[in-house]
């Protein structure tokens, strides 16, 4: 009894039978004979446009614990960044009984999201810690922007304007902001591109020590190498479905023998 309810405490997250779709409308293109035969047959028709039913995920089911680093693989349009999606609430299905959460999640899926490109580096964390971390108090959110300056090591251009930041300035702001604190679930969906290798060994290191304090950590990559050094588990997505769950290095193997690289539009 004891080690069921120690093995169910760790549970962070779990999904059962999750399905998800929706509907597209479209128009079709008619000659003037179709609109006239359509006009007389079906005349609503005329003025209703039609739905394709799309699936974005199908009968997912996960347990993710608190310690796993889960690396998400799997081609554009797979279902993998509209599983995390789901997830972190973005899309309101977390009220499904099918989506369970044991704590809090966050989640970066773009690492200019909530940000104003005329302020600084320094301006726009004030206003990013507010966002993802309502709950504290003003001296705690003020503590992150100080730990956050000081790991990003950006120096001098903390204060220049975010719009003259790269790619990889942004991604150092970024995960250095998400990693200052302990999360039950941090999802990090593709945010690891751009940041030079340097700061990716060091903030590597910080996420994983945030791990080992509380929680488990979701990365979306298509980086093989970062997924082998990151993760101590896999999922592959295929075709909105969990074709794969085992260790890294397995599923890296699964991954390039199961999966083509053709991209497809979507996620």
């Amino acid at each position: 009894m004891t080690s069921t309810s120690t093995s169910k405490s760790n549970i962070i997250l779990e999904v059962n039978h999750f399905s998800i779709s929706y509907n597209v409308p479209y128009y079709k293109t008619q000659s003037f004979r179709d609109w006239f035969v359509t006009a007389l047959s079906s005349p609503l028709d005329i003025f209703f446009k039609s739905d394709d039913r799309v699936l974005l995920l199908d009968n997912i089911n996960l347990q993710i614990k608190k310690g796993e680093r889960v690396g998400i693989l799997g081609n554009n349009g797979s279902g993998k960044t509209s599983f995390c999606r789901y997830i972190a609430g973005i899309h309101n299905c977390r009220k499904s009984n099918k989506i369970i959460i044991n704590g809090i999640v966050k989640g970066i899926f773009d690492t200019e999201v909530a940000i104003f490109p005329e302020l600084s580096g320094r301006e726009n964390l004030e206003i990013l810690t507010h966002f993802f971390y309502p709950e504290l108090s003003v001296k705690e959110r003020n503590d992150i922007i100080l730990d956050t300056e000081t790991f990003c090591d950006l120096g001098k251009y903390i204060d220049v304007p975010f719009k003259l930041y790269s790619k990889g300035m942004k991604a150092r702001l970024f995960l250095s902001l998400i990693s200052s604190r302990p999360v039950d679930l941090l999802i990090l969906d593709e945010v690891f591109n751009g940041a030079d290798y340097f700061f990716n060994e060091k903030i590597t290191k910080r996420i994983k020590e945030t791990i080992q304090k509380s929680g488990a950590v979701i990365f979306v990559s298509h980086s093989n190498e970062l997924i082998e050094e990151v993760c101590n588990r896999v999922i592959i997505f295929k075709n909105k479905k969990i074709i794969f769950d085992g260790s890294p290095k397995d599923g890296i193997a699964y991954y390039k023998t199961h999966c083509d690289q053709t991209s497809i539009q979507g996620a």
